[in-house]
């Protein structure tokens, strides 16, 4: 058997669009998937475990170890290493912690992640970064799908029966395409600028066309994966949350319970048949064919946590207990059965707003 987990950071929904290839390649999409949380901290526990956050990396069974066949995972993402248990299970495992292609990553091979010594120099690099940004210019952000890509292919060279989980940065910020019309420092600069909440209208738009642009570059960069992945694969595609484009004035993914951060893409090849609604919870069920942890085949509603905060969505309703609204959170409405499943709705565990702090500071969470 050949399975194929293919996870985007911070693809919004409705940018989905701008991803033809890819659409064109998965033979289902869903409309109505939902993430369980609103940043990768969060999200992933659910995606590889099947299970709710509890802000401490993955802490159920990772889907890897349910695969006999030889399993590689390659992930651009320091929440996602072998330190918050996502090796597990795999026989080839890569991560940016440990060392990877960035100067910073190639630091922390020889500091502890979290130590004083390790934050004096993460500070300094990004002291550093900033002043390069502005006169100079920089390597990409994270390691670019091309190379993630390249890795896979080597590792499933010749072999009949794999599993693998390839897990794309593009289009996390800052966001810092390739064939921008302004150098990748440029780009960086301008990004940092306006998530920090400067600049003007134009530029702000800039970012936005910025964005667009990594996805539109991911999925020109992912027909090389397809062509690679042989027809009878089941294939699960995803991303681990959305993104906000200045919305009420936000950016990025902050821990708020909104729409644009947990309606998500979702698209499945040679994969069991899902219900209306899915939850990133129910993708280790989708691989597997049969339900993993708290994973359902066929479900009504999505549940989303955060800190103190929860959300609700059906196939037409977005709830956080103090409001309901249509899914684009256009318009505001009463659906009291989703809204008595909310109040219901207690994960027992949920991220904590200060886990994780220093691979959330090199991301730019915090």
């Amino acid at each position: 058997m050949k399975t194929l987990l293919v996870t985007v950071d911070s693809l919004r929904y409705d940018h989905f669009r701008h991803m033809p290839e890819t659409q064109s390649f998965l033979q289902t999409t869903h409309d109505r998937a939902f993430a369980p949380s609103t940043a990768t901290i969060g999200s992933f526990p659910g995606i590889i475990g099947g299970e709710y956050p509890d802000g401490s990396g993955l802490g159920g069974t990772n889907v890897a170890t349910r695969f006999d066949e030889y399993s590689v995972g390659v992930t651009t993402n320091h929440l996602l290493s072998e330190r918050y248990g996502y090796a597990e299970g795999f026989d080839a495992f890569e991560s940016p912690t440990g060392g990877g292609d960035t100067l910073k990553d190639k630091g922390a091979a020889f500091l502890t992640r979290g130590s004083v010594p390790y934050r004096v120099a993460s500070w300094g690099f990004n002291r550093y970064q900033q002043l390069v940004s502005a006169f100079g210019d920089v390597e990409k952000s994270f390691r670019p799908a091309d190379d993630v890509i390249e890795r896979f292919r080597s590792e499933i060279d010749g072999r009949s029966e794999w599993f693998g989980w390839l897990h794309f940065m593009e289009p996390h910020h800052p966001y810092d395409p390739d064939t921008a019309d302004l150098s990748r420092a440029q780009a960086q600069a301008l990004t940092r600028k306006v998530l920090a909440g400067g600049g003007d209208e134009a530029d702000r738009e800039r970012v936005r066309e910025l964005y667009r642009t990594e996805i539109k570059e991911l999925d020109a960069a992912l027909t090389t994966l397809w062509e690679i992945v042989p027809d009878d694969a089941r294939v699960v595609f995803c991303a681990d949350h959305g993104e906000l484009l200045g919305e009420d004035g936000l950016w990025g993914h902050p821990g708020k319970m909104r729409p644009e951060l947990l309606h998500v893409p979702f698209g499945t090849r040679n994969a069991p048949e899902l219900g209306e609604v899915v939850s990133l919870v129910d993708v280790p069920s989708v691989l597997l064919g049969v339900e993993h942890g708290i994973g359902e085949l066929d479900r009504d509603v999505a549940f989303a946590t955060y800190g103190d905060r929860k959300a609700a969505m059906n196939a037409e309703h977005f709830s956080t207990g103090g409001a309901t609204t249509t899914l684009d959170g256009a318009e505001s409405v009463e659906d009291p059965a989703l809204e008595r499943e909310l109040e219901r709705f207690e994960p027992g565990r949920v991220v904590k707003e200060d886990a994780l702090q220093e691979d959330l500071e090199d991301l730019g969470y915090a």
